[in-house]
């Protein structure tokens, strides 16, 4: 594919970054619109977690197999295809008329969406010149970024405000300007195709194991994990069919997911990256607003306000990291990420109860400062040495682990929370009895306000409750921050020779 020039280079790239701004915006912006929808259609809040899940189980099956449908189809035609049916199911999401259907438009809607971000990274690049492939990334790369920070803030704004079905209305105007602008400029463009056999085999694995793995991630927690049957059935399910996928993936011909390349040393660097980055990054990402919600009395939008921060810096400073990969190189970029985002998580770690949001406002600034060096010089890894007919398939995989490891990332630190907050609030409550000073002192001064007894008592657990929950915070970040700082033991892997020729389709000048 020849890049694009000029107006056509501008309007394309606008067109795919609104694609995937949409996509990962619809990801995260159901998260704080739990409880309306609920509530609206009558279900308890647990189970309108499923409208999570459905989304989340159904764009998990669809990411491995995108190099296999854009060899079938052609990269433009699928990506339209996907744009045009992720549109039509938010609408359907929308106007659901019962929980039922709103679950199934949600699966849907996830499957049919998972084409768009590896689809939408590739085009960018093949359709932009050599020497501008790192600042279109860049740019790209800071919509992935702050699309996750807006959609909590947007999606209370509207379940508070207005009614939730405009949280996937607000897609409909998105995707028909990105599918049109996409198809009138590309639809001479199509990348080779190819008539590959359907491999059902490889298919079946990777849905039941796709599901049965959302489902132990979501209601871990919930059913206690491995104490549960249900949880161990799942366990054990996911984990056989991934083998045999893998198996199977590794013997059979014409395979749905490349397993052969993570021969190349970058791409699976990169995806080891991604996923233990990824889960730690979104694990921060969805507890800090659970914990100001839950335990320091925030609102949905105060929260969101709250977090804002970690897009400032992605934002202002993301698209300039085309032209800083190039000078720097990856191994350099990930060494000041590790080392922020470290910095972000420990001093988090040393949080309290008396803390103002300006504070907390800090932290996630430098924790999206930390991002400014994460996702640009790693998706430019993930190319690096991949041959230009395997981008869609290596974009597949490489995406298909950083969704999942979101959900792997949340179940792990939430679980943590919960667990490390019950702990300490029994270690510190056993000190308070009813014969001890602490005790007796705050009884009595809560007695002279008329407070009565057990209201009183009532209210201690409220405070031990809160603290137990700030030291859990803390434990959570002091684990994370370390993780990060064992992470730059890796990096002299990550370097990579300067490209050979200029019609490589991976970003050029990521040497050191």
């Amino acid at each position: 594919m020849k890049p694009l020039s000029g107006f056509l280079r501008f309007i394309i790239t606008f067109a795919l970054s609104a694609a995937t701004f949409m996509f990962v915006l619809d990801y995260s912006i159901a998260n704080v619109s739990i409880p309306y929808i609920s509530g609206n259609m009558g279900v308890a809040v647990d189970q309108g977690t499923y409208v999570i899940t459905s989304f989340a189980v159904g764009n998990a099956i669809a990411l491995p197999i995108t190099g296999w449908l854009t060899q079938r189809v052609g990269a433009v035609k699928l990506i339209c295809i996907s744009l045009i049916l992720f549109t039509f199911f938010s609408w359907t999401c929308g106007a659901a008329p019962s929980f039922l259907s709103l679950i199934i438009s949600r699966f849907l809607q996830g499957l049919s969406s998972g084409p768009m971000i590896p689809l939408s990274q590739t085009l960018l690049v093949m359709s932009t010149p050599p020497e501008k492939k790192n600042a279109a990334l860049a740019s790209w790369s800071t919509i992935v970024i702050t699309a996750p920070i807006v959609g909590p803030i947007l999606g209370g704004w509207i379940s508070y405000d207005y009614v939730w079905p405009w949280i996937f209305y607000i897609n409909i105007p998105v995707g028909i300007f990105s599918v049109l602008v996409i198809w009138f400029i590309l639809k001479n463009r199509e990348t080779p195709k190819e008539k590959i056999p359907v491999d059902w085999v490889s298919l079946i694995f990777l849905a039941i194991g796709v599901t049965a793995l959302q489902f132990l991630l979501d209601k871990g927690q919930q059913y206690d994990w491995l104490n549960s049957p249900l949880i161990v059935t799942c366990a054990v399910t996911s984990l056989i069919c991934f083998t045999l996928l893998l198996v199977w993936s590794l013997t059979t011909e014409k395979p749905l997911i490349e397993m052969k390349l993570f021969k190349i040393r970058t791409f699976t660097l990169s995806v080891f990256y991604i996923g233990i980055m990824y889960a730690i990054y979104f694990g921060s990402v969805v507890l800090v607003p659970l914990w100001l919600q839950t335990s320091m009395n925030y609102t949905s939008i105060w929260a969101g306000i709250a977090v804002a921060p970690i897009g400032i810096a992605p934002f202002i400073v993301g698209p300039f990291m085309g032209k800083a990969l190039g000078k720097y190189g990856v191994t350099l970029l990930l060494s000041l990420c590790f080392i922020l985002f470290s910095i972000s998580c420990f001093y988090t770690a040393y949080f309290d109860t008396d803390v103002d949001i300006w504070h907390i406002g800090f932290s996630r600034f430098l924790l999206g400062t930390a991002l400014v060096f994460f996702i640009t010089p790693l998706f430019a890894l993930s190319m690096e040495g991949v041959p230009k007919e395997k981008l869609a398939s290596s974009t597949g995989v490489f995406h298909f682990v950083r969704a999942m490891s979101g959900g792997i990332g949340t179940s792990i630190f939430t679980t943590m929370w919960i667990r490390r907050s019950a702990y300490h609030h029994a270690t510190v409550g056993e000190n308070l009895t009813s014969y001890s000073h602490q005790t007796t002192t705050y009884l009595d001064n809560l007695g002279s306000l008329g407070l009565h007894k057990q209201t009183a008592l009532e209210k201690l657990n409220q405070v031990l409750g809160q603290q137990a929950d700030m030291l859990s915070i803390n434990d959570c970040f002091f684990v994370m921050g370390w993780i990060f700082l064992g992470l730059l033991l890796l990096l002299p892997l990550s370097r990579t020779k300067k490209s050979s020729t200029q019609e490589d389709p991976q970003p050029s000048s990521v040497a050191e």
